[in-house]
């Protein structure tokens, strides 16, 4: 089976919110939908929706609501912001303490395909969009409208510099640039970018230029301060790897890793409590695996290998624990494996309703 790339160019109908209430036994139980700790989003490119997991329990309350099939999400206190993508262009924030209601949603722009949503306060927000050349501003609490960074100076020949995700770090925050040509598939057409963006004015502060192409999954923050960027560059050809940035300083130490060294197109990966790395990379089968990687020490050490291009996200979920979203086609759902060690928790993956896409750690307080 090909590669399927979702994330950015995906055109679906809108569907409406809805619940599901969980199931009940003859045993008193915990109902992780009220109680549970991970929010997962799932999707099978054609329905979207968000389940609430139980990590302890191993249970799952599957389909509280629905979303876009294309979306990503972000936690902050009690709140989670549910980013719908290209075909719904629109930030959702719902309410985790009160049975996941829907507390706001506000459009980016038509045709904007918001990305990725990061907060410099309780009362700011920046929301990169790969098809404008701005960051849409908006204030968290209720949606409205700030503003815009305007990035224009770091787009390359078709003058839109595709930004993707965005991250605090102290008191900045930081946005990939890709750097991709519209006209050609895009594919990138030259290393990628962070802009450093003061919130105090809403301008680039700084542009520091990576090593790689093609910025892809979420960043990490090392235990030693540096930023950890995953580059894809062009996939199926072994030519990124994971960045590390000195933010304050503002240099790039290049390369820790590459994809040579992992053996193929880095997608996610987390920094666990035992220092190393976990990595999903695909290989140029397009299978995809978990690998351990503790740098300056090599080779990786395959955790887990897919079924094909299956494994679609990491997470540490708790100390010493992380979720690996499977989308095996017969038995998909979250998984979770124990650090150092590696050894899988589960029997079975957790049962999430669609296939599993991400996994954000939530908060009722």
């Amino acid at each position: 089976m090909g590669r399927v790339v979702v994330g950015r160019r995906t055109v679906v109908a809108w569907l409406a919110w809805a619940g599901l209430a969980a199931g009940c036994g003859d045993a008193p139980r915990r109902d992780p939908a009220a109680e549970g700790t991970l929010f997962v989003l799932t999707t099978d490119f054609e329905t979207g929706a968000f389940s609430i997991v139980d990590h302890e329990a191993e249970t799952a309350a599957v389909n509280v609501g629905l979303t876009h099939s294309d979306a990503v999400a972000r936690v902050r206190g009690s709140r989670v912001y549910v980013v719908n993508r290209l075909g719904q262009d629109n930030v959702t924030a719902l309410d985790a303490a009160d049975g996941f209601r829907v507390l706001w949603q506000r459009s980016t722009g038509p045709g904007s395909n918001p990305q990725d949503i990061a907060f410099a306060s309780d009362e700011k927000a920046y929301v990169p969009r790969l098809e404008l050349p701005a960051v849409l501003v908006l204030d968290p609490r209720d949606g409205t409208r700030l503003g815009e960074v305007d990035l224009s100076g770091l787009a390359d020949a078709d003058g839109v510099p595709e930004a993707s995700w965005a991250v605090a770090v102290a008191d900045r925050i930081v946005v990939a640039v890709g750097r991709l040509d519209r006209n050609d598939a895009y594919r990138p057409t030259g290393p990628g970018a962070l802009a450093v963006l003061d919130p105090a004015t809403d301008t680039v502060e700084r542009t520091i230029e990576l090593s790689a192409a093609n910025p892809w999954g979420e960043p990490v923050v090392a235990t030693d301060g540096r930023l950890l960027v995953g580059l894809a560059g062009r996939f199926g050809e072994l030519d990124g790897g994971i960045e590390g940035v000195d933010l304050p300083a503002g240099p790039s130490y290049g390369l820790v890793v590459t994809e040579a060294e992992l053996g193929g197109d880095v997608l996610s990966f987390v920094a666990g409590d035992d220092r190393a790395l976990w990595i999903l990379v695909s290989d140029a089968a397009s299978v995809t695996s978990l690998v351990r990687w503790e740098p300056p020490a090599g080779p990786p050490r395959t955790i887990v290998r897919g079924s094909g291009f299956t494994l679609s996200c990491v997470a540490e979920v708790a100390p010493g624990l992380l979720a690996v979203c499977d989308r095996e086609r017969t038995a998909p759902g979250v998984r979770l494996f124990e650090l150092p060690s590696g050894v899988e928790r589960t029997v079975r993956p957790i049962d999430v309703g669609l296939p599993p896409w991400q996994v954000r750690v939530l908060s009722r307080e």
